[in-house]
């Protein structure tokens, strides 16, 4: 998450005449490490490739990126990257760039791997989020009676926290590419959840250094809350955390271990 901050700082002085002086200072703005501002293109973004061409991908950050320690991959389904791996720094606008293989850039799900050297604080960052390229020039396949049968049934489990809170999770339909991510919450009672802030999932995928790939998902009911996107880019075995940030309560953190075939 992106902030700033203003830091007022009140210094006092004395002068020869033993009059107080408060004055007040300004340091504004205030950042913690190299962190995102814009992406091109933009997380979850789709794009319609008969109608415009993706050649590079950019992200600016709140600081300077050290080209020596910084790096910025973009890879398919496949886990085979598609960049043309010349990436650049630029200090004039704090961002990294890598242009793409125009041959390699196909109707799919793409994920891109960042990590950030900062100049201003020497700390390192790093992250994913994914982008889907698709045509829709031709004609959507619709799903026939002979392939019917290799639909995914979609992912389900329930799990029972040890403060008693359950968290019924769903996964649709569960597969690379875009999926619904549905969760309820609620007592062993039955009774749902009020007192959330904020639910987060977070996606890792070690085998493939993919993540972590973050979300913020959008409540639609008392305890029910439900999220969209590709954050599943390839197959294999993903973690998936899930956050439940609770008012006058310790958060739930939850992991979930998903083998995406």
């Amino acid at each position: 998450m992106n902030f700033s901050a203003i830091l007022y700082i009140a210094v006092v002085s004395i002068v020869g005449t033993g009059i107080l002086i408060l004055t007040s200072v300004s340091l504004l703005p205030v950042f913690g490490h190299a962190s995102p501002v814009t992406y091109l293109p933009q997380p979850n973004e789709i794009i319609d490739s008969s109608k415009s061409v993706l050649d590079h991908v950019t992200i600016k950050f709140t600081e300077n990126p050290e080209p020596r320690a910084s790096s910025i991959k973009v890879m398919n389904s496949n886990n085979e990257r598609v960049d043309n791996n010349d990436f650049k720094a630029s200090d004039s606008d704090k961002s990294l760039s890598v242009t793409l293989g125009s041959s390699k850039i196909i109707p799919g799900v793409y994920t891109v791997n960042w990590l950030v050297l900062s100049k201003d604080d020497g700390h390192i960052t790093k992250g994913s989020y994914v982008f889907s390229v698709k045509d829709n020039s031709s004609k959507t396949q619709q799903p026939s009676e002979q392939n019917i049968s290799n639909v995914s049934p979609g992912y389900s489990t329930n799990i029972t926290t040890a403060d008693n809170v359950v968290l019924d999770f769903d996964i649709t339909p569960f597969k690379v590419g875009p999926n619904t991510f549905d969760l309820h919450i609620y007592h062993v009672n039955g009774t749902a959840i009020e007192n959330i802030r904020n639910v987060f999932l977070e996606f890792n995928n070690p085998d493939k250094n993919l993540g972590p790939l973050v979300d913020t998902m959008k409540k639609v009911g008392v305890g029910n809350y439900s999220s969209t996107g590709n954050y599943l880019s390839q197959e294999g075995k993903w973690e998936i955390k899930i956050t439940v940030q609770r008012i006058g309560e310790y958060d739930i953190n939850q992991r979930i271990d998903v083998d995406v075939k």
